[in-house]
């Protein structure tokens, strides 16, 4: 796992409930996983699934984020921002890039431009595959995921704009799909959504769920699955 940084980070820390997984297959081969037919797969995938509501609200703002596939030492892996303390929101939080959508800009245009604002990657150097399913999260904006390549990755050369970005690190796939990296977190308002340890950060929250949605439509069951359960009664340990 790599890590580019413009301040020192602080651990985070959470409750959260194991999950039970069958063993994965511990090869992943990258011209099977970005070929073609895989990714064209992928995408429909991704927009037949069923729409993840965390609310029934109509929100009037809509943001994109960029899933941004790349490759380090042969292994391909996901890019993970952490947003800077200076934002109002969601502090010192894991994320992808992305932001809100400008009028009459489309989901890709805005997932670009984002991407390039955050984190200095240049608008070609992206190879866009295609986009996912809106989410609804329990608060706005409603979510567009663009799933993306970052050719000729390298994580010197990022330019982290520390007004939104205090940090990035890159996760490999083989990870994420490790049984013993695979947590849920359990929500008050009665839903609970994937989480991934054993990396820079803990990933959770709507970019735990975005990381899930996108593992889940890439990948075979055999070599990745994230079942949860819901404790219906569930009560937090009080010191």
């Amino acid at each position: 796992m790599l890590r580019i940084t413009t301040k020192k980070a602080t651990n985070l820390s959470c409750r959260c409930l194991h999950s039970r997984t069958g063993n994965h297959s511990n090869h992943f081969n990258i011209e099977s996983i970005c070929s073609e037919d895989n990714i064209r797969r992928c995408i429909k995938s991704m927009q037949s699934a069923p729409q993840v509501k965390l609310s029934q609200k109509q929100y009037d703002t809509e943001a994109a984020v960029l899933i941004p596939l790349c490759t380090h030492n042969d292994k391909l892996s996901l890019l993970y921002t952490v947003r800077s303390a200076k934002l109002s929101k969601h502090v010192r939080q894991v994320s992808f890039p992305g932001g809100l959508r400008d009028a009459d800009e489309s989901w890709e245009n805005c997932a670009l431009r984002e991407t390039e604002e955050e984190i200095g990657i240049p608008n070609q150097q992206i190879q866009i595959y295609g986009t996912g399913r809106m989410i609804v999260p329990a608060r706005p904006p409603s979510i567009m995921p663009i799933v993306g390549f970052v050719n000729q990755f390298d994580i010197r050369s990022l330019k982290l704009n520390s007004d939104e970005v205090e940090s990035c690190f890159t996760v490999p796939l083989k990870e994420l799909c490790r049984n013993e990296n695979k947590r849920h977190t359990q929500f008050k308002g009665g839903y609970c959504v994937p989480t991934f340890i054993g990396a820079e950060k803990r990933i959770w929250g709507i970019t735990g769920l975005i990381t899930h949605l996108f593992l889940t439509a890439l990948l075979p069951k055999d070599i990745y699955s994230h079942p949860m359960k819901f404790v219906s009664k569930y009560r937090p340990v009080t010191s």
